[in-house]
């Protein structure tokens, strides 16, 4: 069966999530439904990755098998019709059968906007948390990132996951424009909540509330979620997910 690879955008403010629930609004599952319709087939989407309940995705996959083959253009400018305006399909191509859109991605790059001042225009996509009195704090702690750690102190516990190591290759603080501070982590993997949690400590140290080595000796040991103040998930947003141009290429 012709296997077929959507780039998609999203706004989640109005989603519990990346992953199919029953009697639950979801983008899979809003997806699926819509190409189901077109397609008239059953079909399954496989993402890169699930972001959760009111988390956007600038850049975000998944893949499907079709019994029939599917002309990609045409399925992108049906499916920008019938979708709502919060969900974007940007490009659909043909992949080899082997090629799977979770399994076959090497980094998944996330950030997470923070604003200096309130703005009820930026709300749904970033986050005030108040006043911050040392943002050098942030920095120290994101240096700290680098390289291989176990982040169980960093999420939620899963009990179907065999680890909770994950491999940082970026992670750095910038200030956009209009005083928007973002946060950026590249990661071969993310457990669940693991950056907004990550935000949300920093935040906490930036902010006084912690003490700098508090947040070391989360990452170091590993302690409880229960003691980090999740930051609110409209604040992060999947920005790019990278494969190798061998096994997908979008040029």
């Amino acid at each position: 069966m012709p296997r077929y690879v959507i780039q998609l955008a999203y706004d989640g403010t109005d989603y519990f999530g990346w992953q199919k629930q029953p009697d639950a609004r979801t983008v899979q599952g809003t997806l699926e439904q819509a190409i189901q319709t077109l397609l008239q087939e059953e079909i399954s989407l496989y993402g890169s990755g699930r972001t959760d309940t009111g988390v956007h995705a600038e850049e975000q996959y998944a893949h499907f098998d079709a019994h029939i083959p599917v002309e990609p253009d045409w399925l992108v400018e049906r499916l920008r019709r019938m979708l709502p305006g919060d969900i974007l399909v940007r490009r659909v191509k043909e992949v080899p059968e082997h090629f799977h859109a979770r399994f076959d991605a090497h980094w998944r790059q996330y950030r997470y906007q923070v604003l200096v001042e309130p703005d009820p225009f930026r709300h749904r996509f970033a986050w005030y948390p108040g006043g911050i009195s040392d943002w050098g704090q942030i920095n120290r702690g994101l240096q700290l990132l680098s390289g291989e750690h176990d982040f169980a102190g960093f999420s939620r516990k899963t009990e179907d996951l065999p680890h909770s190591r994950c491999t940082i290759l970026l992670a750095e603080r910038e200030l956009a424009e209009d005083g928007l501070v973002v946060v950026r982590v590249r990661a071969n993997r993310f457990l669940r909540a693991m950056m907004r949690a990550l935000v949300g400590g920093l935040i906490q140290v930036a902010q006084g509330k912690k003490d700098a080595d508090w947040f070391e000796n989360q990452l170091i040991k590993g302690m409880e979620l229960d003691d980090i103040a999740l930051a609110p998930a409209q604040g992060l947003i999947l920005e790019k997910v990278f494969y190798p141009e061998s096994v997908l290429d979008l040029t």
